[in-house]
């Protein structure tokens, strides 16, 4: 309905033959603050087990890819943001995908910028189980994430960036197929973003992973549902 879910309860306490429909009294919401409040309540661990299962829900392949984006705290006023020392406008979020299903395999979300070889090997090496395979532009670009990902029996398919001739070397040596896959990751975040939005909407940091986390677990159901 593209509405928040304060304006979702309004408009179904008028709605006498949606509530029949649906077996639910004019009391039978929970009240918007109840509802943040619970959310509030429920710790990340269970956030993250709900994304894991939502994407074994899409019957994953073993070939995955890795990128980043930024969403948008645009919501809080700046007045807010001001007495609250909040200065950065966007959060970086970078995630794994699984190529077959397009479905978010895990998350990691900072409202700090860090560069990509950090999160990509905070992501990567706590997902190796998952993957035999693992796609990623030159900004993954680390010898050390490589080497860690191949004793984990992952192959790790990462551009290198061009500072001398043996860097065309390696990567004309990428598998083209499954490094061109990497484009999974774009689209998933894409999705998302026509979806659901470009922005994120809580006004406190772990209240907007929390969002995000949230947001790629209803993804991935909404991917179960199309196969």
């Amino acid at each position: 309905m593209d509405a928040t879910y304060r304006e979702i309860v309004d408009w179904a306490s008028e709605m006498d033959r949606v509530r029949g429909l649906l077996q639910l009294a004019r009391t039978a919401f929970p009240a918007p603050s109840t509802l943040y409040r619970s959310f509030e309540r429920v710790p990340m661990s269970v956030w993250r087990g709900f994304l894991r299962e939502s994407a074994t829900i899409c019957d994953p392949g073993s070939h995955g890819a890795i990128d980043a984006t930024f969403f948008d705290r645009e919501t809080a006023s700046r007045h807010y943001q001001h007495r609250s020392d909040r200065h950065i406008r966007t959060l970086k979020t970078t995630a794994l995908v699984d190529t077959d299903s397009c479905a978010i395999l895990d998350i990691h979300c900072s409202a700090h910028w860090p560069h990509d070889t950090q999160t990509g090997r905070r992501v990567a090496l706590r997902n190796t189980e998952k993957i035999e395979s693992l796609a990623g532009d030159k900004g993954y670009d680390d010898q050390s994430l490589r080497d860690a990902l191949r004793s984990a029996g992952v192959r790790p398919l990462l551009r290198h960036r061009l500072f001398a001739a043996y860097d065309h070397a390696h990567n004309a040596r990428l598998d083209s197929g499954l490094y061109g896959q990497r484009w999974m990751a774009e689209t998933a975040f894409s999705a998302i973003k026509r979806r659901f939005g470009p922005a994120v909407h809580p006004r406190a940091w772990y209240r907007e992973f929390r969002e995000l986390v949230l947001t790629a677990a209803v993804y991935n159901l909404e991917q179960a549902l199309k196969q």
